[in-house]
């Protein structure tokens, strides 16, 4: 299962974000992260499926939608080959900037 620590404006999440834990999450999506985050660090992240990278996008979706911008950096290992196979570079970036 998937951790949330906010930290500031960085929420770091950790364990695993996969289809069990997008389903147990999904109904807080929009309130899983403060409203002034703008990064998720996404480095301790033991294992993802393509329903976490899924999630992932729809959190940067629901920020969008508010006209705020929330990026997705420091990418785990395991994680960075979903964003290589899957061609989702636009969407995620290697730190804070």
């Amino acid at each position: 299962m998937a951790s949330f620590q906010q930290q500031g404006i960085i929420c770091a999440i950790s364990g695993r974000l996969d289809q069990d834990a997008v389903i147990s999450l999904w109904n807080d999506r929009r309130c899983l992260l403060d409203v002034d985050t703008a990064f998720l660090q996404l480095s301790d992240i033991e294992y993802c499926d393509s329903a976490g990278v899924a999630f992932l996008l729809e959190l940067v979706s629901i920020f969008a939608a508010k006209g705020a911008s929330l990026k997705l950096i420091s990418a785990s290992e395991q994680l960075k080959k979903f964003i290589v196979l899957y061609d989702l570079n636009d969407f995620f970036y290697e730190e804070a900037q």
